[in-house]
């Protein structure tokens, strides 16, 4: 939906938490979005190195990365690996990362240092909504960041008349300093 990754959303989760995951992933896929659910890819994923895969896919090929941590996730080799690269990628900008604790336990490590949902109580379409949520405010903050730099470089080496009338300054993209018009 207008950025350059493959998935908007990667969902990581232990097997614990499947059913949880695919009706999360599937209302994603009603509103629109670009889901990556590992059950769905994976005979893909078996044919390749799944290793290698799983790194770039939660490194590079996702905007969004969603963890739904159970009791058993982070004990889990490929989960670890999601997670590592989910919050690697996300360092710079943690708009991008969503974690749901799932467990009655506060979250160890690098991952308990960050902000999280409690999971507990939470159904999966309110999950979903959250992540739609996120979604639309990112790519809505995005797409304003790269209109504004671009109406920026449209207005450079455009000249402005300036017209000064009764106190009123009227002017097609202006600068003063730092003042715009």
């Amino acid at each position: 939906m207008g950025h350059d990754y493959e998935f908007d959303v990667a969902i990581s989760f232990k097997s614990e938490m499947e059913e949880q995951a695919a009706k999360i992933a599937e209302y994603l896929k009603r509103d629109g979005w670009k889901v990556f659910f590992a059950p769905v890819k994976q005979q893909e994923l078996l044919s390749e190195n799944i290793h290698g895969k799983l790194y770039d896919l939660y490194k590079n090929k996702s905007l969004l990365k969603l963890l739904l941590i159970s009791e058993n996730y982070l004990s889990g080799e490929w989960t670890s690996l999601e997670m590592r690269m989910a919050l690697k990628s996300t360092i710079d900008d943690r708009k991008r990362l969503l974690i749901v604790n799932y467990t009655e336990m506060n979250l160890p490590g690098e991952v308990g240092k960050l902000q999280y949902m409690d999971g507990n109580g939470l159904h999966e379409d309110e999950v979903a909504v959250i992540v739609t949520e996120r979604l639309e405010k990112y790519l809505l903050h995005k797409s304003m960041d790269s209109s504004t730099k671009e109406k920026r470089s449209n207005r450079e080496g455009t000249s402005a008349s300036i017209t000064i009338n009764h106190g009123i300054i009227a002017g097609d993209y202006a600068n003063f300093g730092n003042i715009q018009l």
